[in-house]
């Protein structure tokens, strides 16, 4: 059976409308927006693959305060940047981020480089953004499609096609490829109010159409999917992964001043970040359950039960397990639930 070939139909004014929308009600003060560097775009666009505006907001001046320069960064270890970038989840995207900027550094003599192309063979950069330095850093002409872009191209087109297939996905891009404009005064704008038109209005569950608080869409009378009632259809939904229920089991091992770290594998959930042990053989003093609690990943669902052991000497570490001071834990790279089980508990003076 032949695949399907989408014939997309000329939407007036489509390009210039979004770059009018942008313009007038698309964002303008994201602190990203300011000083366009290639280096702060693409730390932008790095921090918001997967993490919502909202958490960015909060991390991303403070990240800089740290790296505020690629040289910098790659000067710096990875777990000094997994520290960083701990509670923002998707932690290969930190590594990624790291050996990116080493291969600036080492590749590119410090210099981000203007083709997306090339900007491609970073680690961690795909052709989405690749293309968003390219354009908002360098005034070059190329198309990003992003989840957000993906959603508002597919609705107003009726592009009602699997985009978990090459083939499909590949038509779009095309499609994105026709639509950008051919001043490049108006690329920014234009790709700009893309991502803001996808991310505030053209949203994945009540998008403007359907409610009217988020705002009117200029594109109702010609998006495809608004009008023949497939607003909830397209994109089209693939089957959900299904959820993989874990249990975990964390050994709490304090003595006097110091809790038992060790570093997690390079591959697997949490890769390379410091957690409590999961396991342990050698201790013989008292242990006492601490109440059980539930984190959740994208498809992982995760129970976690702690077990306090406060410990008269140490135990023989093992090649990947450190003490660490209660003080200096945090600095290390670490889960997320970690950070908050850390918070939430004077380890020492608990129970004694």
């Amino acid at each position: 059976m032949s695949e399907k070939v989408m014939i997309f139909s000329e939407v007036k004014n489509f390009t210039q409308d979004l770059i009018d929308w942008q313009k007038k009600l698309g964002r303008h003060d994201l602190p990203w927006q300011k000083n366009r560097t290639a280096y702060r775009v693409w730390l932008s666009e790095i921090m918001l693959q997967q993490t919502q505006v909202s958490t960015v907001l909060n991390r991303y001046d403070e990240f800089l305060k740290i790296f505020p320069t690629v040289e910098r960064l790659g000067a710096a270890t990875v777990d000094e940047v997994l520290a960083q970038w701990s509670g923002m989840g998707y932690y290969t995207r930190a590594r990624n981020l790291h050996r990116c900027a080493q291969s600036v550094m080492t590749d590119h003599d410090g210099v981000f480089p203007s083709d997306p192309k090339v900007l491609e063979s970073l680690p961690g950069i795909g052709r989405s953004t690749a293309a968003a330095v390219a354009v908002f850093a360098y005034g070059k002409r190329a198309a990003i499609l992003d989840g957000n872009v993906k959603r508002v191209l597919a609705r107003i087109w009726g592009f009602d096609q699997d985009l978990t297939k090459t083939l499909h996905t590949n038509q779009l891009w095309s499609h994105a490829e026709n639509l950008l404009p051919h001043k490049k005064s108006d690329l920014i704008a234009y790709t700009q109010g893309l991502m803001d038109f996808g991310a505030t209005h053209c949203t994945q569950y009540q998008p403007a159409c359907i409610d009217p608080q988020k705002g009117s869409c200029p594109f109702k009378k010609s998006c495809v999917a608004y009008l023949s009632e497939r607003i909830n259809q397209i994109p089209l939904k693939v089957k959900k992964v299904k959820v993989e229920k874990i249990d975990m089991t964390w050994w709490v091992m304090i003595h006097q001043d110091q809790v038992l770290l060790e570093k997690r594998p390079e591959k697997g959930i949490w890769a390379g970040l410091w957690c409590f042990p999961e396991s342990q053989e050698l201790v013989k003093e008292p242990s006492q359950a601490m109440p059980a609690f539930k984190h959740v990943l994208t498809h992982r669902q995760m129970t976690i039960k702690p077990i306090k052991v406060h410990l008269k000497k140490r135990v023989r570490l093992q090649e990947n397990q450190q003490w660490f001071s209660l003080n200096d834990v945090g600095g290390l790279g670490l889960p997320k639930p970690m950070s908050l089980f850390l918070k939430s508990l004077d380890l020492v003076r608990d129970g004694e």
